[in-house]
């Protein structure tokens, strides 16, 4: 079985949203060509794991701007995935605990994980 779990992630390098990421990862002189090859976004394929990603509106950090787009190449390659975009909190909530709507992703999660684990039918 193989999945990914992603929260907060950046996953586009061709963005203008995340520019500190991206100077920090690729350096001030990447090529589009770099970021192109180097976006999660750009790199999904029908064979792609399936995902489930979780992000905050409110992230000062990484705008959700990366889940929806991440969201949008998956639902165009065909490729099994949940979304949960939650209204508040902070960037790097990790587990939640005790952060609003947000608390409940580790529960989302795992029922999704356990989908993931059983066979269909």
């Amino acid at each position: 079985m193989q999945f990914a779990v992603l929260g907060y992630a950046i996953t586009s390098m061709e963005t203008e949203t995340y520019r500190p990421a991206r100077l920090i990862l690729l350096g001030d002189d990447a090529s589009p060509r770099l970021r192109r090859l180097t976006s999660l976004d750009a790199l999904v394929t029908p064979s792609s794991p399936p995902f489930f990603v979780w992000h905050t509106a409110e992230d000062p950090y990484v705008p959700p701007e990366h889940t929806y787009r991440f969201a949008a190449a998956l639902a165009a390659s065909r490729v099994p995935h949940a979304v949960h975009v939650f209204a508040h909190g902070p960037h790097g909530l990790g587990l939640a605990r005790g952060a609003g709507g947000a608390a409940i992703w580790t529960t989302l999660a795992q029922a999704w994980i356990r989908e993931q684990a059983s066979p269909p039918g």
